[in-house]
């Protein structure tokens, strides 16, 4: 087969699952994946044939494709930032307005005077926003703490592609008398679980069956658990002045600032879909 005749099978063979937009984009990235080339040099070269090395690994690809898995996770990596990083089964797939809630921080951070702002990370998984944060904030000192110690191996890989040290610790938040052992911070940032169990019937099967639950789902009687750890956590823990900037469920926005009102002025945010998806508090 041809390149060309590759990029038709491939979205031929994903139709039921994905629309035929998506589905051209996932031809290309997974024709990219095996071959290295662009969509432009796909384009360009679409009647070279297709590497016959690579022809049981395609199959093999677009067979999990048809079953709904991510393509970020049968490639292995997704892009966020600028950066490419390792996902997989352990990590939440970074989304588009996960990368607007870093530029908010990066454009806090460059505003401050201070040498070297220490900020903490809850919940980082795969490592996404402390390493676009430190790309940017090379003076930055983080803390990047998880739950799962199998999403911090994966951050720690992704943390060797740029020169800065992030401390990337296996570590239950919601557990307070691990609190003493992170230290005071000048900025708080997280992307915390704050998917309602009932929300689940409504999302689609590709992430139901292949994210971590753990790091989506939270109990319907208590879906801002998170939020109310991190309000407490900062009482004690947060430098003045400080900042605190997170992504919430965009259901649950009036509901989430007002846990953090009781301390601090609050703004709540609008992502570039007009959804309100996230949340700066501030204290001076």
């Amino acid at each position: 087969m041809t390149i060309l005749e590759v990029k038709q099978h491939i979205i031929q063979s994903i139709q039921s699952v994905y629309d035929e937009r998506e589905a051209g984009n996932i031809a290309v990235l997974l024709i990219e994946h095996f071959t290295g080339l662009s969509k432009m040099n796909q384009f360009l070269e679409k009647e070279k044939d297709w590497p016959e090395q690579s022809a049981e690994p395609l199959e093999a690809a677009v067979l999990r494709l048809q079953k709904g898995e991510p393509i970020q996770y049968i490639m292995g990596i997704t892009w966020f930032y600028g950066l490419e990083l390792t996902v997989n089964k352990h990590t939440l797939i970074p989304r588009p307005e996960t990368e607007e809630l870093v530029e908010r921080v990066i454009q806090y951070l460059t505003s401050l005077t201070i040498e070297q702002p220490r900020i903490l990370e809850v919940g980082t998984g795969s490592g996404c926003i402390s390493l676009a944060v430190a790309s940017r904030i090379p003076n930055a000192i983080i803390t990047a703490i998880d739950i799962s110690e199998e999403a911090l191996k994966v951050a720690e890989e992704n943390g060797k592609q740029i020169k800065h040290n992030i401390d990337f610790i296996p570590l239950d938040f919601l557990n307070k008398t691990n609190w003493t052992t992170l230290g005071h911070f000048d900025i708080i940032i997280s992307n915390p679980p704050y998917i309602k169990q009932t929300e689940a019937r409504s999302m689609h099967n590709n992430v139901l069956a292949y994210e971590p639950h753990t790091a989506l789902f939270v109990a319907d009687n208590d879906p801002l658990i998170f939020y109310r750890a991190i309000a407490e956590f900062s009482k004690t823990f947060l430098n003045k002045p400080g900042a605190i900037f997170v992504e919430i469920n965009e259901q649950l926005g009036n509901e989430t600032k007002a846990v953090f009102e009781t301390f601090y002025p609050v703004s709540l945010q609008k992502d570039m879909q007009g959804k309100e998806r996230m949340i700066a508090a501030f204290q001076s």
